[in-house]
């Protein structure tokens, strides 16, 4: 059962700032740590927040993430998922 999901900017301006990385480090990340079936990660398209990006939502509790960088995903899988 899918308890959250990871939605991560794929727009131009968060994926000129490393949202490709981050998602691929939330990938792992979230395998790593044995929540592949309960957390589901989601692309999505432009936020319309760039000089924020990348910006990381999770739902259903709407923690908003921004300027995320691939350091930041090990502290938030572990700690919020």
């Amino acid at each position: 059962m899918i308890r959250a999901h990871v939605l991560i900017c794929g727009g131009t301006g968060c994926t000129s700032s490393g949202s490709v990385e981050i998602q691929k480090a939330f990938a792992e990340n979230i395998e790593k740590n044995g929540l592949a079936e309960e957390i589901k990660i989601v692309q999505t398209g432009c936020f319309g927040l760039c000089a924020l990006g990348p910006v990381v939502i999770v739902y259903p509790d709407g923690t908003f993430y921004s300027q995320v960088q691939e350091g930041d995903v090990k502290d938030i899988v572990e700690e919020h998922l």
